[in-house]
């Protein structure tokens, strides 16, 4: 007979017969048993015969727990249990015989085609969601438990099934080993709090995402490393193939952290795979000769350039602790393969936690160094770093002349493309070669950024001005320089920082000029993205512009952040929170203005929830009902540095609220009079004063808002604080203008295929 333990490389003493089974050869073995071939002789079939041996207490426990849970099961993707057997104090347990392979040794001879990958999912979905409907969760879903035949997969492997009201802990036995397979685990299964179905589709999740990209979903050296990763990081985003993102929206939302925010059912997230799927293959119809057929899926590497340390304080070099890396990061800005993340993120004292590294800022690779000023030169000690696990690939010592930064930064970007071994196309190598600005120009450009991460009074608009118009001065050919002047100048024509129509007129030179010297820049696409709307009052040709980058795949969130406020002035709300989506999987704190879009679809309480302005906020209180909360906000606000339009805009509101209309008409008129050109500042405007009673200027405000581009159509039919207008026909008049600039928009972003691309319907107004 099999020896106690059951687990001995030596299989002589198997018997040759376990009751009506005779065995005939050895299967596999593992960390939960051996599996034999064997025949039952009374039904003339062959079957799979598993045994634990002896084995443990908790062992034996598990195994027949594994064979009852699959007995009650009757589904063509569960493997089917037929009978239990004990001998001599063995359990021996016999199954259906599968022929194919686990999905894990699939996995080991390399991923699936992105086709197989999708199909391999859905089958899996099936059986699962037949034991979810049953109220049992089967914990331990994982590759080797999915097993591949000919005829479709098989779920395999029972022994942690439990009912959904069950709350036995899974995590670990009396002898402190993991049950379970940690990279798999949810992290509530980890915890051992409300484990459910919804434990399972993260668990689907996870191995999706492996099936697709060749990755595991989360990673780690020990189960320690692992928990940390599956609690708080988050995996690469998937791109390369067209159409992507709407796959990798389902397998995000899959992996979701807080089970709430993940699909409810098996069947729902099916049917969301699906969709994305056919989504793709659309795309790939009607898509170019060069996109069909690339249907691929891969993932990209994440960067972040840390704040350099200044070794001794100078006033000399101290701009280029954060202005240097950022700098770096620009013009890294736009690679396929690489995705940016800010180094105003970090903040100016990150250190070095990688975990928080990984966690919060989703990086895979970090630069960082030290500066220290000796006479004319600066020397730069820097080491790019992968994360978590902090392995140096490579370290550097550089010296350079403090009237030469621009080489440096040159010679550090070039080391990082080579030592991340990020492949670039022609176009790519071009775009980094090419550029050249003068030292002295340069120089400025850095302490303009530096300047411009802190600015937060009119004063300091106006100095981050100076020092761009300065370095442009000098050298009018470095497109980043451009970008920040046109933003910078937009800012203040719009807040009324400083003369209006001067700054509006610089702004638009600046952006022509960016485009001129590079078409391609993400950050000069995004920044003019605001000034296309709210100068130009045309979201369909902001929206066409940045929908031509994504169409082609890019992987730099500047562009998805930019449609975000170009579909929500066409009241494309569902692709403008999707557009917001993929740009914080590529970049997490990159701002998209997406509480806007929340607040104008009636997403109150959400915005109440997540608001940090103070104007956004109140409004949302205020609209429920909170006047006195939303007045106590608006009373407290201490961030009115810019003088201008926000301060009279919050006067209106604060009037408005306190019912004094005849204050709020006096500070609406004050905004109209500063000649104010932004349509959804208009539109906000003019819903305050509805709220306030004066319908007259209300109506001036709407109408205005609409006829510049403006065309929030849930805001105009839903919003109770419009309420009043309803019946002017000038109100209507000026809705159905709306309407028609939202259903031209809504022609022009499915002729660019957005809800293929994006993976969302726009039902229309």
């Amino acid at each position: 007979m099999l020896r106690r333990g059951g687990r001995d490389d030596d299989t002589n003493d198997v018997p040759e017969r376990i009751g009506p089974y005779r065995i005939i050869e050895e299967l596999g073995r593992g960390g939960m048993g051996v599996v034999f071939v064997a025949e039952d002789e009374r039904l003339r079939r062959r079957v799979a015969l598993k045994t634990l041996g002896a084995g443990s207490e908790s062992e034996r426990d598990r195994l027949l727990r594994e064979a009852r849970a699959a007995a009650g099961m009757n589904h063509p993707g569960i493997c089917q249990v037929y009978d239990i057997v004990e001998r001599e104090g063995d359990l021996w347990v016999a199954m259906e015989l599968l022929v194919g392979e686990g999905l894990d040794a699939v996995l080991k001879n390399g991923r699936p085609g992105l086709d197989e990958a999708l199909q391999l999912g859905l089958e899996i979905l099936e059986p699962l969601g037949f034991l979810h409907d049953r109220g049992l969760v089967h914990r331990d879903l994982k590759p080797s438990n999915i097993f591949r035949t000919p005829l479709g997969v098989k779920l395999l492997d029972f022994g942690l099934t439990r009912g959904v009201s069950e709350n036995t802990d899974t995590r670990l036995t009396q002898t402190q080993a993991i049950v379970g397979t940690p990279r798999y685990m949810a992290p509530e299964q980890w915890r051992a709090k409300d484990v459910g179905p919804w434990s399972d589709l993260f668990s689907f999740g996870a191995i999706l995402y492996e099936m697709l990209s060749g990755e595991y979903a989360f990673d780690g050296d020990d189960p320690i490393d692992i928990f940390h990763a599956v609690a708080h990081e988050q995996p690469h985003p998937l791109t390369g193939a067209l159409g992507i993102e709407a796959v990798d929206a389902v397998v995000r939302r899959a992996l979701a952290k807080d089970p709430r925010e993940r699909y409810a059912k098996a069947a729902e997230l099916a049917e969301a795979l699906r969709a994305a799927y056919e989504r793709m293959r659309a795309l790939e119809t009607t898509g170019s000769r060069e996109a069909k057929g690339a249907l691929a899926a891969a993932t990209v590497q994440r960067f972040i350039a840390l704040p350099f340390r200044v070794l001794r304080p100078d006033p000399e070099i101290d701009f280029l602790s954060t202005s240097l890396p950022e700098a770096i990061g620009t013009s890294l800005s736009g690679l396929r393969h690489l995705v940016i993340r800010s180094t105003q993120m970090a903040g100016e004292d990150a250190g070095l936690d990688l975990k928080k590294l990984a966690s919060e800022m989703e990086v895979d690779y970090a630069l960082s160094g030290t500066l220290m000023r000796g006479g004319e030169k600066v020397r730069v000690n820097a080491q790019l770093l992968q994360v978590p696990g902090g392995t140096v690939v490579w370290s550097t010592q550089e010296d350079a002349q403090i009237d030469d930064l621009f080489k440096l930064q040159d010679d550090l970007t070039s080391k990082i493309v080579d030592g991340l071994a990020i492949p670039l196309s022609p176009e790519e190598e071009k775009r980094l070669r090419d550029v050249e600005v003068d030292s002295r120009a340069y120089e400025l450009y850095l302490r303009a950024v530096h300047m411009a991460a802190e600015v937060k009074t009119t004063a300091g608009l106006l100095g981050v001005r100076d020092l761009l118009a300065a370095s442009l001065e000098i050298d009018d050919g470095y497109a980043p320089s451009w970008a920040l002047y046109g933003r910078t100048c937009r800012v203040i024509s719009k807040y009324f920082a400083a003369d209006s129509d001067r700054h509006r007129e610089l702004a638009r030179e600046a952006f022509e000029r960016a485009f001129a010297v590079d078409p391609d820049s993400p950050i000069a696409h995004n920044h003019y993205t605001y000034f296309q709307l709210e100068e130009h009052g045309d979201p369909i040709a902001a929206m066409s512009r940045l929908m031509e980058f994504v169409a082609k795949g890019s992987t730099d969130a500047n562009y998805w952040a930019g449609l975000v406020p170009s579909f929500r002035f066409l009241s494309l709300y569902n692709a403008s929170v999707a557009a917001h989506e993929r740009a914080i999987a590529l970049s997490p704190r990159i701002p998209t203005g997406v509480l806007h879009t929340r607040l104008q679809r009636g997403e109150y309480e959400w915005v109440i929830e997540h608001a940090t302005d103070t104007i956004v906020k109140a409004s949302a209180v205020a609209t429920i009902g909170k006047v006195e909360e939303a007045l106590d906000l608006v009373r407290r606000d201490i961030h009115a540095e810019i003088e201008g339009l926000r301060t009279s805009f919050l006067g209106a509101l604060r009037a408005a609220l306190e019912g004094s209309t005849e204050e709020c008409e006096a500070r609406c008129a004050e905004i109209r009079e500063q000649g104010i050109r932004d349509p959804e500042a208009l539109m906000f405007v003019g819903r305050t004063a509805a709220y306030a009673g004066s319908s007259e200027m209300a109506i001036g405000l709407l109408t205005e808002a609409i006829d510049h581009g403006f065309a929030s159509m849930w805001m105009l039919e839903n919003d109770r604080w419009l309420d009043p207008l309803r019946t002017d026909p000038r109100f209507a008049d000026a809705v159905e203008r709306a309407r028609a600039r939202h259903r031209d928009g809504l022609r022009v972003f499915r002729e660019y295929r957005g809800e293929q691309l994006l993976g969302v319907e726009e039902p229309g107004f």
